[in-house]
């Protein structure tokens, strides 16, 4: 055991199975609801009716999370409130307050992540291009309806589907009647079921651009050592899936 450690968290609740289901949707956390206990990563604690909760003042407890939009989007789901908008700190993270059931005062810190892409493409048919990325990519739809759409793997968010038709508040994005991505390459990367995505493209009767291939071809070095498929996606554009790096690798 290690001396000053926080050892137990003892969390003011009004209603025991409440609480405990705000905790472990919100930060999957997880609940013995007899014991009125959980287990959240490297603490232990209970809920427990014989304490006020409190809204403000004192010690707050910071629980971090992954991510700041899903966390927040389910806070209000899950019977809490968040209060105002998220603040950086020190450039390292950022921090935003919210309620619990009960009305305990609660921080959630998010660590700052570097710049990713997270590309987005004009389709004709959202509803239809999403369905295909789905099947392909085991991916989940995020936002749904027919002129947007936001596909998740995992929690992670890997494309966006926009609607030509549709001008929102930037304006019309591409021109439906041009031949769709000139010069680009919609690439995902790291795909551990790269075999299941070929019978899949196959199921779906997406057409092959280049068959499954070694890159580098064999014989020519590892790197990077992967498989590929290049394809065509509903609209046209160059689909490609890749094994992991190394996956492919040739020992010497």
């Amino acid at each position: 055991m290690t001396h000053g450690k926080i050892d137990y968290l003892q969390l003011p609740a009004l209603d025991i199975a409440r609480s405990a289901a705000f905790y472990e949707k919100v930060f999957g956390w997880k609940v013995e609801l007899d014991y009125a206990s959980f287990e959240a990563p490297g603490m232990i604690g209970q809920w427990t009716t014989e304490r006020a909760p409190v809204d403000a003042g004192g010690p707050l407890v910071w629980i971090r999370a992954d991510n700041l939009y899903p966390t927040l989007e389910v806070v209000a789901d899950a019977g809490g409130r968040v209060h105002g908008r998220p603040r950086p700190d020190g450039g390292e993270r950022w921090l935003v307050e919210i309620d619990d059931p009960a009305g305990n005062r609660i921080g959630v810190v998010v660590h700052v992540r570097s710049p990713r892409s997270q590309t987005l493409v004009a389709v004709r048919d959202v509803e239809a291009s999403s369905r295909w990325y789905q099947q392909l990519l085991g991916l989940r739809s995020d936002h749904g309806g027919p002129h947007y759409e936001r596909l998740l793997s995992g929690a992670e968010l890997v494309l966006q589907l926009h609607s030509f038709a549709v001008e929102h508040h930037h304006g019309r994005i591409g021109d439906p009647n041009a031949a769709p991505g000139n010069g680009v390459v919609l690439w995902f990367g790291d795909v551990a079921d790269f075999d299941d995505v070929v019978a899949r493209a196959a199921e779906l009767g997406a057409p092959v651009i280049h068959a499954p291939h070694r890159n580098p071809p064999t014989g020519e070095g590892n790197g990077p050592g992967h498989r590929e498929i290049w394809v065509s996606d509903p609209d046209g554009y160059t689909v490609v899936v890749a094994s992991p790096d190394g996956e492919a690798f040739e020992p010497a």
